[in-house]
C-alpha cells in the first residue's frame, strides 16, 4: 500500500540573543522582522537578562546582543542570519509578556535580502 502524506512547512521567526562576553541571555520567540530589526515577544525574567550587569548608579541600561536568527520560510527553507543588535525599546503587552524591539548593526552579508525574502514570503503565505 502506498500512501502519500502532504507535510506543511510552517513559517517561523526564532532569536537566539547571546551576551557580548559569550554568556547566552535568552531564547525569544519572534513576532516581526524588518531590514531596521527584529520584535521579539519575551517574558520579565528575560527583561532582566537583557540589561547591563555594570553596576552603576545610571538609570538601568540595555547590553548589544550577539543574534541568530532563524528563518522558516513556508516552502521548508530554513536560514540562520547572524548580527549584532541593541535593545531600542520595550513594551509590555500582558502582565506578563513584553515585545522587545531589537535594532540591527553589523547584520552579515546578504542577511538584508533574505530578510526581505522573508517578509515576502510572509505577505504570500498570509494571502493564500
Amino acid at each position: 500500500m502506498n500512501t502519500k502524506q502532504k507535510l506543511v512547512a510552517e513559517r517561523y521567526l526564532k532569536v537566539a540573543a547571546i551576551a557580548e562576553d559569550g554568556t547566552e541571555v535568552v531564547d525569544l520567540s519572534g513576532s516581526q522582522i524588518s531590514p531596521r530589526g527584529v520584535c521579539a515577544v519575551c517574558s520579565q525574567a528575560d527583561i532582566t537578562q537583557l540589561h547591563s550587569h555594570s553596576h552603576s548608579e545610571e538609570l538601568p541600561s540595555f547590553q548589544t546582543l550577539l543574534l541568530t536568527i532563524e528563518l522558516g520560510f513556508s516552502s521548508g527553507e530554513v536560514l540562520k542570519l547572524e548580527t549584532s543588535a541593541k535593545v531600542q525599546r520595550v513594551r509590555r503587552v500582558s502582565q506578563e509578556e513584553f515585545e522587545v524591539y531589537l535594532e540591527f548593526s553589523g547584520m552579515i552579508q546578504d542577511g538584508y535580502r533574505h530578510i526581505a525574502r522573508y517578509i515576502v514570503d510572509s505577505a504570500m503565505s498570509s494571502t493564500e
